[in-house]
């Protein structure tokens, strides 16, 4: 079994530019809007230690991040835009997905070796 994966409480979301929709136990969806009308969502499982991202417009599917190793998520809300971090940790590997959703979404996703 995966490592269970450290995340925010719901109480930490509360108040910040996003929707939060919690699922089965240790499951929970959060999507936040650009200002160009482009779509992040971000749902994670706890017990897995899963992550999924998707980015759209529309119809349009511009992105989908799956991490199956992750290890932490953290949410925060800064100069104008919610931030969603994602690091995880596969064998002799460490990462750290940014998603930054503001006037545009901007994804920065960085994988090395440990």
């Amino acid at each position: 079994m995966a490592q269970r994966l450290s995340v925010p409480q719901i109480s930490e979301l509360a108040g910040m530019p996003m929707d939060v929709q919690p699922g089965p136990a240790g499951v929970l969806m959060l999507t936040s809007w650009a200002n160009d009308g482009d779509v992040v969502s971000l749902t994670w499982d706890e017990t897995a230690g899963s992550v999924s991202v998707r980015w759209s417009h529309g119809a349009i599917e511009r992105m989908t991040l799956e991490r199956e190793t992750a290890s932490k998520v953290s949410v925060r809300e800064a100069l104008g835009r919610v931030e969603l971090r994602v690091w995880s940790r596969p064998e002799r590997f460490t990462g750290e997905l940014l998603v930054s959703v503001g006037e545009h979404v901007s994804v920065s996703d960085a994988l090395l070796r440990a």
